[in-house]
């Protein structure tokens, strides 16, 4: 490449750092939902997220942040349902993030349903929920919820922090998940007390919750727990589980059942009632 083209090339480079930055800089005159990835160390591939920024988004602000999981359904595609709470002064302006699930089959062979149909589990069925497989067969999935688990707190939420100039206290953290999802934001909660300072977590199916040590001397974070009235009766018996124990350890839970059974539409629902309470406009 002769000098005339390597001025040329770095000139370019310059410019579309400016402009990038310049756009950031200026805010957006609209919300913006779209999706970026990273590549995880931890589980040694690239994973993508979607990323929902409020309109006239200023990196110089600190907003509060929510973290999910799922990005890649309709359970967390809420940009709409966000700018309409926002612009009608419901809420105020936030940054909501949800890491994508792996869709990939990861076992076809070991899980059946009670009529004896294969049940066709994927990655996120072990990045989710701690199975522990123990078949020689499985050892790409062994340490894979452990390796998903450190992949979320060590390299998802900083470079997002990062990305955005964020610099948030635990409290200005939100964790929202739905059935696995919520399942993995319980274990979270449990494990990692001290990163997340509030969590939402719907009709939360899996992570044996009953089995959790709980420390009396951590001040755990604030939790708000529904589950539904047709769902399966263990749904129930966890939630009061769980209530006993807040309880015990003096922290805030807030858990009740709604009506219907696991529907994403139910979810929205319950979601718009705690965040309008949540970040309701001072």
């Amino acid at each position: 490449m002769n000098m005339k083209n390597v001025v040329f090339v770095i000139g370019c480079s310059i410019l579309l750092t400016f402009s990038c930055n310049s756009k950031l800089e200026k805010g957006n005159a609209t919300s913006q939902f779209f999706t970026d990835s990273i590549y995880s160390k931890n589980l040694s591939e690239y994973r993508k997220h979607s990323v929902y920024l409020p309109k006239e988004f200023n990196p110089s602000k600190q907003y509060p942040i929510m973290y999910a999981n799922d990005g890649n359904s309709n359970l967390t595609q809420k940009k709409h349902l966000l700018d309409s709470l926002i612009a009608n002064q419901i809420i105020k302006p936030l940054i909501f993030v949800a890491s994508f699930s792996n869709s990939k089959i990861a076992d076809s062979t070991s899980t059946t349903t009670g009529d004896g149909k294969k049940v066709y589990l994927t990655y996120r069925n072990f990045e989710y929920i701690d199975r522990q497989p123990f078949r020689e067969e499985d050892s790409l999935l062994i340490h894979r919820f452990k390796n998903h688990k450190a992949y979320f707190i060590e390299e998802f939420i900083p470079e997002i922090e990062s990305k955005y100039r964020q610099k948030p206290e635990k409290d200005n953290r939100y964790f929202y998940g739905v059935s696995n999802g919520a399942g993995f934001g319980m274990s979270l909660l449990n494990s990692h007390p001290n990163i997340i300072g509030t969590y939402l977590c719907f009709s939360t199916f899996g992570g044996d919750i009953q089995s959790y040590t709980w420390h009396s001397n951590i001040q755990y974070p604030n939790l708000y727990l529904r589950y539904g009235s047709e769902e399966p009766f263990f749904l129930k018996e966890d939630a009061e589980f769980i209530m006993a124990k807040y309880t015990a350890l003096k922290a805030f839970a807030e858990i009740q059942e709604f009506e219907g059974g696991h529907d994403n539409s139910l979810w929205n629902e319950t979601f718009i009632d705690v965040a309008r309470r949540l970040f309701a406009l001072e």
